[in-house]
């Protein structure tokens, strides 16, 4: 007899989606760096502010790429590279219908 999973809460989600992307992230970037790349590349690319700019920007193409993939790969996958195959739900809080007016057009309406 299977036992009633429940369902992960959305911030756990949130969580999840946004950290094992991260970790994946980094690994690809740092294996770049060990296996594929020309020496002078990894020379050039070893100082602190390259490592960051180049860590931000795979991480931020690992999580467009699986995102836009994400439709049409099994869950089992989407649950390897994105931590979870459930996305989170936001409720409650804000609303998109809200219009925000710059601080000289309420000065200006008041």
């Amino acid at each position: 007899m299977s036992t009633p999973t429940s369902p992960t809460s959305d911030r756990a989600v949130s969580y999840l989606r946004t950290v094992v992307p991260v970790l994946w992230g980094s690994l690809v970037a740092w294996l770049l760096t060990v296996v594929v790349l020309p020496t002078e590349v990894t020379d050039l690319l070893t100082s602190d502010l390259a490592i960051t700019a180049v860590t931000a920007l795979v991480v931020g193409a690992w999580y467009v790429a699986w995102r836009w993939a994400e439709p049409h790969i099994p869950d089992w996958l989407t649950r390897l590279v994105l931590g979870s195959a459930q996305t989170p739900t936001y409720t409650g809080r804000h609303s998109a219908s809200v219009e925000h007016l710059p601080p000289s057009a309420e000065a200006e309406g008041a």
